[in-house]
C-alpha cells in the first residue's frame, strides 16, 4: 500500500497559549507539530464588492487562523494558496476559527468591516482541507454565505492511472460536467454548484486529453485544459464565473490536490 505524501509550506502555525486578540501577521516555524490540519485556499468570489481597487475589482483577501495570517500572498479572484503542486499549508487541528480579510498591504490589518468571511470549522489532524471563498448565491453554504471548507479525502491512483474530480463554483443553479473531447467520453455526472464530483481513475497516457467543461445537456465547451497527466496524480478541475458579473465569464483550471 502506497502512502499519500503532501508538500507542507510553513506559513504559520498556532500555539494556543500565544494567541492574541488582534489579527497577527505570518509566523514562521521550522517543524510541523504532529496532528496539524493541511489548508488549501481558494478565492472564487466572483462579485465587484466589496474591494479596496478603483474601479471595484472584487475583494483580495487573506487568511486567518485563529486570528494568525496564514498566505504568504494575497489572494485575489481565481487564485489560490499555496500555488504549488500537491502543496498545503500547516494550521491546528481541532476547531478553528477562519476569517477572510480584505488586504490592505499599506495599512496593516485593515478595519473591522474588511472581515467578509468568519466562521469556526472542525479541521482534522494530519488531513488536507480546501478553504474557499463563495459567493451566497444562489444557496448558502452550511456555515455563513461566503465560506466554505471541504476536508479532502484522495487515495493514491494505482500505478499507470491518474485521477480527476470537478469542483463546480460557477454561481448559477445550472449542472455541469466534465468531457474529454479527446475520447468523446463524458468523465463526471452533472455537479451542482458548491459541489465536487467523486474521484474518477483514468488509466495514464502519453496523449494530451482535452478536457473540457460542459453545461449537462449541451455540447458547447465552456472552458478547455489540455491535459497530459502524470502517473498517480490526482487533478481538481476548478470551474468558475458569474455571467451576472462583468469580467465573471465562467471557466476552467487545474491543479494538483496530491
Amino acid at each position: 500500500m502506497k502512502r499519500i505524501k503532501y508538500s507542507v509550506i510553513i506559513s504559520a502555525l498556532f500555539l494556543s497559549a500565544c494567541q492574541k486578540n488582534d489579527l497577527n501577521e505570518n509566523k514562521t516555524w521550522d517543524y510541523v507539530p504532529t496532528g496539524s490540519a493541511l489548508l488549501k485556499f481558494l478565492n472564487s468570489y466572483t462579485a465587484l464588492t466589496p474591494s479596496l481597487g478603483t474601479p471595484a475589482n472584487g475583494p483580495t483577501v487573506d487568511y486567518y487562523v485563529n486570528n494568525q495570517k496564514l498566505n504568504a500572498t494575497a489572494l485575489g479572484y481565481t487564485t489560490l494558496y499555496p500555488n504549488v503542486s500537491g502543496a498545503f499549508a500547516a494550521a491546528p487541528n481541532g476547531v478553528v476559527n477562519i476569517k477572510a480579510v480584505l488586504n490592505r498591504s499599506t495599512t496593516g490589518t485593515g478595519l473591522p468591516s474588511d472581515t467578509i468571511a468568519n466562521y469556526s470549522f472542525t479541521l482534522a489532524p494530519e488531513k488536507a482541507h480546501s478553504v474557499i471563498l463563495v459567493d451566497p448565491l444562489p444557496n448558502p453554504t452550511p456555515a455563513t454565505p461566503n465560506l466554505m471548507v471541504v476536508q479532502e479525502s484522495v487515495s493514491m491512483p494505482a500505478y499507470g492511472k491518474y485521477k480527476i474530480r470537478l469542483l463546480n463554483l460557477v454561481v448559477n443553479t445550472d449542472l455541469y460536467e466534465l468531457y474529454n473531447s479527446t475520447t468523446a467520453t463524458i468523465l463526471t455526472a452533472g455537479i451542482p454548484y458548491k459541489n465536487l464530483s467523486d474521484w474518477i481513475e483514468l488509466p495514464m497516457t502519453t496523449t494530451s486529453q482535452a478536457i473540457q467543461l460542459r453545461k449537462v445537456g449541451t455540447t458547447t465547451s465552456l472552458g478547455s485544459i489540455n491535459l497530459t497527466p502524470g502517473n498517480q496524480r490526482s487533478y481538481t478541475f476548478w470551474a468558475r464565473g458569474n455571467t451576472a458579473v462583468t469580467g465573471r465569464a465562467i471557466s476552467l483550471t487545474s491543479y494538483i490536490t496530491q
